[in-house]
């Protein structure tokens, strides 16, 4: 439980880091140097404690499962950053992933979709279309772009997340099959490196086709006042908060964990307060609360 409780706040941290990298750098091009600096310090990792347990077959559904979760995922997620803060980013983000990835799980498996997992999807959905009604405190005047292309992009790290979650259990049952036991380190580090390249992709496409805005936004990353919230934005999440997690796993039923580390919205909410200035209305908050217990409650009982 203790793994699970670590998870939520790492992700919590993960998210205020984040914004604070996607304002300062730009989204693509901090998203980029943060799973750069990832995949370095996951890469270094697994070279010194599981060298062998990375094998084609395995690799190939890491890599599409990185592809859409750190690769389609956090560009949305990160440009989401920008414009709707970190509070709704995450909150949008987190609540609509289980949805996504039971549709998946409903498609590509034939899982069925029971009524108790229809109550948890309209109470989500319901708690979702309370929290992203802008209040008059909601929206802080230092974020930037348009508010709705922010709400699409969540939606966007929502289907991410989830889609690349169903793919990585495939990933890790082939790995089983093939009788490799790696490790969460093992596993971020396939999808991470399938994240960084899509990304570089992303960011060569804005270079050659975007506003000059654009281009004149992305600052060095060494810059003192950038450094440490790149490297807080990179540790808390691909690398140590993904580590938690899957620790988290091998102690307690997935179940459990995912309604755990549900809360992060809830548990984020002060942290947006202080490095953002984020103060979302009353409508916000019992929206936020409505949705994460729908999550909740789908990953206890409905699951």
């Amino acid at each position: 439980m203790i793994a699970a409780i670590c998870t939520t706040l790492f992700f919590a941290f993960s998210a205020v880091t984040g914004q604070r990298v996607a304002m300062r750098l730009g989204g693509a091009w901090g998203n980029l140097m943060r799973l750069l600096l990832a995949a370095i310090i996951l890469g270094l990792l697994v070279l010194v404690l599981t060298p062998d347990a990375i094998r084609w077959p395995s690799f190939q559904w890491f890599f599409l499962s990185g592809v859409i979760g750190f690769g389609i995922g956090d560009v949305a997620l990160f440009t989401a950053y920008e414009r709707i803060g970190s509070r709704l980013t995450i909150l949008l983000n987190l609540c609509l992933a289980p949805l996504f990835a039971m549709t998946m799980e409903w498609l590509w498996l034939g899982n069925g979709l029971g009524p108790r997992v229809v109550l948890c999807a309209i109470l989500v959905l319901v708690g979702v279309a309370m929290a992203i009604r802008p209040g008059a405190k909601s929206r802080q005047k230092v974020l930037r772009g348009r508010y709705g292309v922010g709400l699409v992009a969540a939606v966007i790290a929502g289907f991410g997340q989830g889609i690349g979650a169903v793919i990585s259990r495939k990933a890790e049952a082939v790995a089983l099959d093939l009788g490799v036991h790696g490790s969460g380190i093992t596993a971020a580090f396939q999808r991470v490196v399938a994240g960084l390249l899509f990304s570089a992709v992303a960011v060569l496409l804005i270079r050659l086709f975007g506003s000059r805005k654009d281009r004149e936004s992305w600052r060095s990353p060494l810059n003192r006042r950038v450094a440490p919230w790149l490297f807080g934005a990179a540790i808390f999440g691909p690398v140590v908060g993904v580590s938690f997690f899957q620790l988290a796993l091998q102690g307690l039923e997935s179940g459990i964990v995912l309604a755990v580390v549900a809360l992060t919205p809830i548990v984020m909410m002060p942290l947006a307060m202080i490095t953002e200035g984020d103060h979302p209305s009353r409508l916000s908050i019992l929206g936020a609360i409505v949705a994460v217990a729908g999550v909740v409650l789908l990953n206890l009982w409905a699951r």
